[in-house]
């Protein structure tokens, strides 16, 4: 296959010699064929040096995007290099080296394959950071080079653990190309006219994510009020009187069990002090963690999620006080967000990564995707990566108390402050509140 570089960027993407290359980039700037290439060269690299012992891994947030856009852009340039084994999700080359073709829907796929001298990751972004953990830990033992290609999405981990302490010079094993989709000369919206046209009939927001390559907050973030600055804290020695309850969300394939430890000070301050996230586990494994969590932490209570009555009965035979949780999640999300906007709830700094990487992707649905009544109804976020945020709302409701404020007007000037939910609807109707207008497309 024939290829020239469309861009200088392009080229230094290419070459990168980096542990960890991070291609973040508008749509259609060319990143998926830039990693197909890398992956090649790896490949022949790997043919020639140590085929029999050499495996490689190309990965993908679902079967969908594998299958329909990083999988083709990967064929065309391995044309008649191996040979593809459907069955076994598998590409062989001659000499034998093998690349594993996994997706994030099952994020412990990648556990068994040991020998990798190479990854790539198409649209990273979108992964869970648990599968991102996964993926360094298969990179660990020859400690081989790691290739992400991604668009934009949102202020996950892609952002906090590479992008931005790269930019502030913290990080220098990765190596960060960004590009808007623009720059690629075969692009449309490489011609000025249609950018600018483009560009006003979309949120500038959604526009520099999309086309612009310009990492920031997803749309309609439930939990919008959250300040890194304000609502983190480093670890300290909680004082006397301190009680200690867990949240359970439980799962097992392919939603993951969930439990997150709260600390309550006796002035009614809230932390977040410790989590734990795992795959396939039955209530077995469950007992033995939150046993060993209650040991650790002096839980005094599990508020669990009620829809298995069977569980939490399990919990209360091994001597773990446990209780089915109100599951009311308007109720819920309304009372931890005035937790949060009033900073008398956070997350002890480096130890609840899990929720993190949840709350900057938990999000309400676009309008586009309401069906035609849902304006009569009281919205609720997309149901998905929401395991550690399902924990934390059953908690707040479960042991926060919300004393009542009568709010009397001093004159007739006097304006209420918007709550989360009237801002959901003006979200949704797309009116002007102090000078801006947000719209959901």
């Amino acid at each position: 296959m024939d290829f020239k570089a469309h861009s200088a960027k392009q080229d230094q993407a290419i070459e990168s010699t980096d542990r960890i290359t991070l291609i973040g980039t508008g749509v259609q700037w060319g990143k998926t064929v830039v990693g197909s290439i890398r992956t090649k060269i790896r490949f022949h690299f790997w043919e020639h040096k140590e085929p029999k012992r050499s495996n490689m891994l190309i990965t993908a947030p679902t079967y969908k995007i594998l299958s329909q856009s990083t999988l083709p852009a990967f064929f065309r340039v391995m044309d008649k290099c191996g040979r593809y084994r459907q069955k076994d999700e598998m590409f062989e080359g001659p000499k034998g080296v093998k690349i594993f073709f996994r997706t994030e829907t099952d994020p412990d796929s990648i556990v068994g394959i040991t020998d990798v001298r190479h990854i790539w990751g198409d649209e990273a972004g979108k992964y869970r950071l648990y599968f991102w953990e996964n993926i360094q830990g298969r990179a660990s033992l020859n400690d081989c080079q790691i290739d992400l290609t991604t668009s934009p999405y949102s202020l996950n981990w892609v952002y906090k653990d590479l992008i931005k302490p790269t930019l502030n010079k913290q990080r220098f094993d990765v190596n960060l190309i960004q590009a808007a989709s623009w720059e690629n000369p075969y692009h449309s919206l490489h011609d000025p006219e249609l950018r600018d046209e483009k560009r006003e009939g979309m949120d500038e927001r959604r526009f520099n994510m999309m086309y612009g390559g310009q990492w920031g907050k997803m749309e309609g973030l439930v939990y919008d009020c959250w300040d890194d600055d304000q609502n983190y804290c480093s670890g300290f020695e909680l004082p006397q009187g301190t009680r200690y309850v867990a949240g359970v969300d439980w799962g097992y394939y392919p939603d993951p069990f969930a439990l997150k430890i709260r600390a309550i000070t006796p002035d009614g301050k809230h932390y977040g002090i410790s989590e734990y996230q795992g795959y396939r586990h039955t209530i077995n494994d469950i007992v033995r963690i939150a046993k060993q969590k209650k040991e650790i932490c002096g839980i005094t209570m599990f508020y669990c999620d009620p829809s298995q009555p069977g569980y939490i009965e399990e919990f209360q035979r091994n001597q773990l006080t446990a209780m089915g949780a109100d599951n009311d999640i308007r109720r819920g999300i309304d009372l931890h967000y005035e937790l949060i906007k009033t900073r008398k709830y956070k997350d002890f700094r480096h130890c609840c990564p899990y929720s993190a990487d949840e709350r900057e992707v938990y999000h309400y649905p676009e309008q586009k995707d309401l069906g035609p009544d849902d304006d009569s109804k009281e919205i609720k976020p997309v149901d998905a990566m929401n395991h550690f945020m399902d924990c934390d709302r059953m908690l707040t409701l479960m042991t926060y108390r919300v004393e009542a404020h009568k709010y009397t007007p001093k004159s007739s000037e006097d304006k209420k402050e918007e709550t989360q939910r009237d801002r959901l609807k003006r979200l949704y109707k797309g009116t002007s509140y102090k000078g801006q207008t947000e719209n959901w497309s």
